[in-house]
């Protein structure tokens, strides 16, 4: 009796060391597979794309993987949040959305998924007048939380690697709170949550104010925002003034202080990225059609700046112009395989999607591009580009963008993916 109990013990005890060995084992496979990926170029090429709806009902604007199997898109003109299924060869409309606001004077306009996959931040706008509102959501049940009150005219925002902050750029827009006739004029600046008690117990840490003027006589007004993977740097594009504005998460000012002039007067970006590392910097500059690489020192702070003129590369039968806004690209991704490091950036007016490889932050080169709107209008000759892409997100060897005019969204993948 003893001896077939003691027979049993070893025998369970003999399977976990077993199964514990195969996952040892196969994790020390798959570290090295990715130690052994080796990458020359990133050669996006596209795999397929599909229309979200008739433009009178599907907006969408931006776009952001959930995991690698699932997407998702913010539909302005429905303001809902829309699912999308996702294969290595094909993507479709899950059929399964969220309702974020039925207010008719508001717009649902920009979202974030942290990194570990779990929460969707959503931001809906009312004009320079109103203050706007997030909302949070349950990735695996689609509860959502909010809406948690905002500043005035809400843009980009951003979760925290370690999700214990989301923060958002509120642009307000002078021109539109003067000529809109707002009874009290607001302003902009950034609104910083602290989630990490939970999404539905959001408590607001600061209503930052952004009150300066630009060397170029501009008022500051904040356009894209990413947080650094330290969890601590929040950096942003200040596009009327051209400038990079940033700050510790830790210590949020009342009223922003850091800040530079981008050394490229035009540049006026929107979208904007930081590496891995937070050694580097990528902007959209949606004025002067450039790509800014900045990198930092090792308090976090600018030390070069340079631009990548895309008008020198773009394929010649796109549909773009050299001139102010000629171009615009929208968002902007980093992304490090194999050795390698990446820019990405949607480019508005000639509907495609470029990369460029910064291994070499001093010596960028153009790596490819592609075509994202419904019609490839490139296939004839005289064709217009229409779909306007703006949306744009990265993962695991594949590319998501959406394209607010189609409106449509593409999926593409790099040389790597599988």
């Amino acid at each position: 009796m003893i001896i077939g109990e003691n027979f049993k013990m070893i025998r369970k005890l003999l399977l976990g060391i077993s199964l514990s060995l195969a996952f040892l084992l196969t994790s020390c496979e798959d570290k090295v597979a990715e130690e052994k990926l080796v990458v020359d170029n990133f050669g996006i090429t596209l795999v397929d794309k599909i229309t979200t709806g008739d433009g009178s009902q599907s907006q969408p604007e931006l776009i952001r993987f959930i995991n690698k199997d699932l997407g998702v898109i913010v539909n302005s003109k429905q303001n809902t949040v829309d699912f999308i299924n996702i294969t290595s060869t094909s993507i479709s409309m899950a059929g399964q959305s969220v309702q974020i606001t039925n207010d008719a004077d508001a717009d649902a306009s920009s979202i974030d998924v942290s990194v570990d996959e779990s929460i969707l931040a959503v931001v809906v706008s009312k004009g320079a007048c109103e203050r706007g509102e997030l909302y949070l959501i349950n990735t695996s049940s689609l509860q959502k939380s909010g809406p948690y009150e905002l500043g005035f005219n809400p843009d980009a925002v951003d979760i925290a690697v370690d999700n214990k902050y989301v923060v958002v750029v509120n642009e307000f827009d002078y021109e539109d709170g003067v000529d809109g006739g707002c009874d009290n004029l607001g302003f902009p600046g950034v609104s910083i949550y602290d989630i990490s008690s939970g999404i539905d117990k959001a408590v607001l840490v600061k209503d930052m104010k952004i009150s300066h003027t630009g060397s170029n006589g501009n008022l500051a007004e904040p356009e894209g925002v990413k947080i650094a993977p330290d969890g601590t740097t929040v950096y942003m594009t200040l596009q009327e003034s051209n400038e990079l504005g940033w700050f510790s998460i830790n210590n949020p000012p009342d009223v922003l202080v850091d800040k530079v002039t981008f050394t490229n007067p035009e540049h006026e970006p929107d979208g904007i990225w930081v590496n891995a590392d937070g050694s580097l910097i990528c902007t959209a500059g949606e004025y002067d059609g450039t790509i800014g690489v900045h990198q930092l020192d090792s308090s976090g702070k600018p030390s070069t700046q340079s631009y990548i003129r895309m008008a020198e590369d773009l394929p010649s039968n796109w549909d773009w112009d050299d001139k102010r806004k000629g171009i615009e690209p929208e968002e902007v991704v980093i992304v490090e395989a194999g050795g390698k490091v990446f820019v990405l950036t949607t480019l508005q007016d000639a509907g495609a999607v470029v990369v460029y490889d910064i291994t070499d932050p001093n010596n960028p080169k153009y790596d490819s591009g592609s075509i994202t709107e419904m019609n490839d209008y490139t296939s004839g000759s005289g064709g217009t580009s229409e779909g306007e892409p703006e949306g744009l997100a990265y993962k695991d060897g594949y590319v998501l963008v959406s394209n607010t005019e189609d409106p449509s969204v593409a999926l593409l993948k790099s040389s790597w993916a599988k």
